[in-house]
């Protein structure tokens, strides 16, 4: 069902050609365009929406900080970030991209390094990014796999574009991040360009370096750092970010593709990434609120902070999308309420304050208004099945 939506739902922003497996045929290779009005005026139409991306984007990021600074300043820039520490081994679900950029300005300052962007963009790679990742990289050759990456990037991100510009030599890959406003941008920006690199040395061989790098930012302190990082001519003040490379670049094939006796699909994407990130204020604030149970009780301020606006902000918004914040937390934790009633050996009141409900008796009513039976009356039929 869930590939069946993704298709429904952004095949009509794609040009008639790619809707196959393979978009382009080998003696185009390269020649895709991603600024076809259909997606322009769907991301103009989302943009009034707080960005969301994948939490496999964090990649690598958090054991970096780990290694560097230790776990008890990792944990303060997940919390400062209103990142749930759950993150740290498992990235399923989707965060803000403003929570992306805060961790990443606050990982900066705990590990005291600045420009920290070049220091893990070495160590990220789309082979992190589950099987999105294994999609891409499975692509017969490399402008499969990049046309592969900007085609299901709506999965990824609800804002991010990827797009290939390849009319002649040299070519071009860019990336566009959601929110280019915030002062974690610059090492935004390193990150990108190293995940995109590993989809290129993946087919070109670790030691490929591309004719140039493309960033859409001012110089920053100790600007020669990039240069040493990428090894390659640095371009400050682009137009876009990404990088050049030449166009024959794009026949080039790997050697052994990996999974290749058991290819991954676009639907084996959207059935990991739940179909996509949330399409509507209220389903973005129900994802922030099942993260937020994992560590501690769901507050609306927490969530406020996380998707960059204030409470009431985030109030009227929900009210105008016909939705209300206290009914979408009940709803979400009272099918939380559901999952753990199903263990036996959680107690009824354990599972109360889990909830952040003051009282077994609290958490009792709001479950029998929303369920029509009791917690215990509930657990009493899942055993009867």
């Amino acid at each position: 069902m869930k590939g069946i939506q993704f298709w429904e739902r952004y095949s009509t922003l794609l040009s008639p050609r790619m809707l196959g497996c393979e978009f382009i045929a080998q003696s185009q290779m390269g020649c895709v365009s991603f600024h076809d009005s259909g997606l322009v005026e769907a991301r103009q139409s989302g943009m009034s929406l707080p960005p969301m991306i994948s939490a496999k984007a964090l990649g690598a990021m958090p054991q970096f900080v780990l290694d560097v600074a230790g776990e008890r300043r990792l944990i303060a820039a997940m919390r400062a970030a209103e990142l749930s520490y759950k993150f740290v081994d498992e990235r399923s679900g989707y965060i803000s991209a403003h929570s992306l950029a805060t961790f990443i300005h606050e990982a900066a300052w705990s590990t005291g390094l600045q420009n920290i962007g070049l220091f893990w963009s070495p160590h990220l790679t789309v082979a992190e990014y589950g099987a999105w990742g294994r999609y891409v990289l499975s692509a017969p050759n490399l402008g499969t796999a990049l046309n592969r990456a900007s085609f299901v990037m709506p999965l990824h991100s609800s804002t991010d574009r990827a797009w290939l510009e390849s009319p002649g030599s040299p070519a071009r890959f860019c990336y566009d991040f959601g929110i280019k406003s915030h002062r974690a941008y610059p090492d935004v920006g390193f990150s990108a360009i190293g995940v995109i690199l590993s989809i290129f040395k993946a087919y070109l061989g670790a030691n490929w370096t591309p004719r140039a790098v493309l960033l859409n930012f001012h110089k920053v302190t100790n600007a020669n750092e990039a240069e040493d990082v990428f090894r390659c001519p640095v371009i400050w003040d682009a137009p876009r970010l990404g990088i050049e490379f030449d166009r024959c670049c794009l026949q080039a094939s790997r050697s052994s593709r990996p999974n290749a006796e058991n290819p991954t699909t676009v639907d084996d994407i959207a059935r990991e990434r739940l179909g996509g990130p949330p399409e509507t204020l209220s389903e973005r604030v129900a994802e922030l609120a099942r993260q937020q149970l994992h560590d501690d009780a769901v507050s609306i301020d927490s969530i406020a902070r996380s998707l960059d606006v204030g409470v009431r902000t985030l109030q009227r918004r929900l009210e105008a999308e016909g939705g209300r914040y206290r009914n979408i937390i009940n709803r979400v934790r009272i099918e939380r309420a559901t999952e753990l009633l199903a263990l036996p050996t959680e107690a009824v009141s354990d599972i109360a304050t889990a909830l952040g409900y003051e009282t077994s008796n609290n958490f009792s009513r709001s479950f029998k208004r929303q369920m029509g039976i009791s917690p215990t009356e509930f657990r009493s039929t899942l055993y009867r099945k």
